[in-house]
């Protein structure tokens, strides 16, 4: 019987080293045996019959796992990809309201991508805010460019609305909430109606495998029926009729879908990054405009334990941890968590500097969108420009202890 890891291999074989070298196989199961020589098989007999006699008996051994799915952990489970803002430079002359050339470069890439996603997210600004009053053509047009080809490949298309959908100069009748209804009419998608009483397509969630996907809207009208915590005295955004903002009843639900989700991964996603990372640090368009707000639903997805916060907004992209030791994460989030800024398909490129008060592990000013392959224990993540140039790829681990 062979004892030990190794066995020696046939001596004297010509191979140009000394009659005396021995060759080493890693002895056990695919081990091949020395060159001109047959592996022995002393007890081949024997345990042929008693296999034999146990088949017939009907007490042949089960084989290993019989009836248990087993997960290969490099397989993956499902793929998507993420992106968002397309809408145009509205100021120019002639104003754009949709940039679709490079938006038919970055929706080309995707369609191509093997194997192809299960779902897209679009993350909202599709087309600039005057669009609705003076191009509405452009919103069949972004239709017809990114999601009709989706559809005809069966690939789910998932949608947040951003603030060029909520800024829209017009008054809403009283007890509604205006933008919720034009969002729904144009941009709903494959969007579930599970969210809060009241804003079912804008804020949802879904589960796909072994991970868990939730959106709450960014923002809080100022005279709608959404609003009953801003004081008119507080608005940050006086020429706007919104405020960058997440209301009660949508961190109530959030905190309870969270409650409920027990999956290995949990991504959350809306409009506007938790930490702005550079373009609209200063001006305030977004969720750190409401400190208080912001931490409070930082503090929802922390005790979670959500693995990564995917934005858009801020047309560019980035990547950082906004865990406690980033400085800007310092009132927020108590444990590590990827924040990831996906906002350029096609808009207008942003060329300001990143935040001096955060560290990245990437800040570029590109267009893009990101793939990301969900495996067992983890989520690969890489990001490509617009060429289909690879920019970024990173990890998320799953966590000890979900």
């Amino acid at each position: 019987m062979m004892r030990g890891r190794f066995f020696p291999a046939r001596r004297g074989k010509l191979t140009g080293r000394r009659p005396d070298a021995v060759d080493t196989v890693p002895a056990g199961r695919g081990a091949v045996p020395p060159p001109g020589r047959a592996r022995s098989r002393p007890y081949r007999w024997p345990g042929l019959i008693i296999l034999i006699l146990l088949t017939f008996s009907g007490c042949a051994p089960v084989p290993r796992n019989q009836g248990q799915a087993v997960v290969d952990p490099d397989a993956t489970l499902f793929r998507f990809v993420f992106t968002g803002d397309s809408r145009g430079n509205y100021k120019t002359d002639p104003p754009v309201y949709l940039e679709e050339e490079l938006l038919v470069q970055v929706v080309g890439h995707i369609l191509a991508l093997e194997p192809k996603p299960d779902f897209v997210i679009f993350n909202g600004d599709m087309v600039a805010k005057t669009t609705f009053t003076k191009a509405p053509e452009k919103i069949a047009r972004w239709r017809a460019i990114f999601e009709e080809p989706l559809r005809a490949k069966n690939i789910k298309l998932y949608t947040t609305p951003g603030n060029h959908i909520i800024d829209q100069k017009e008054r809403c009748p009283a007890g509604e909430i205006c933008y919720i209804s034009k969002f729904n009419e144009y941009f709903r998608a494959d969007n579930p109606a599970n969210g809060p009483a009241g804003y079912g397509g804008v804020s949802y969630s879904f589960t796909r495998e072994n991970t868990h996907f939730v959106t709450v809207t960014s923002f809080t009208s100022h005279e709608g029926p959404d609003n009953s915590e801003i004081d008119p005295a507080e608005f940050v955004q006086r020429k706007k009729q919104f405020e960058y903002f997440i209301n009660r009843p949508n961190r109530e639900w959030l905190e309870q879908d969270l409650a409920r989700d027990e999956s290995t991964f949990t991504i959350f996603f809306t409009h506007c990054p938790l930490y702005p990372v550079g373009p609209h640090y200063k001006d305030r368009k977004s969720l750190h405009a409401h400190p208080a707000n912001r931490d409070a639903v930082a503090g929802i997805l922390a005790a979670d334990g959500v693995d990564v916060v995917f934005a858009s907004h801020e047309h560019l992209y980035a990547r950082a941890d906004i865990g406690p030791a980033n400085p800007a994460g310092g009132s927020g989030p108590g444990t590590g968590m990827v924040e990831s800024v996906v906002g350029a398909a096609s808009a207008p490129l942003s060329s300001a500097p990143a935040r001096p008060d955060m560290r990245f592990e990437k800040y570029l000013s590109a267009y893009g969108f990101l793939v990301a392959d969900v495996k067992k224990d983890r989520i690969e993540c890489y990001f490509y420009n617009e060429t289909g140039q690879l920019l970024d790829a990173f990890t998320v681990p799953a966590r000890t202890g979900r």
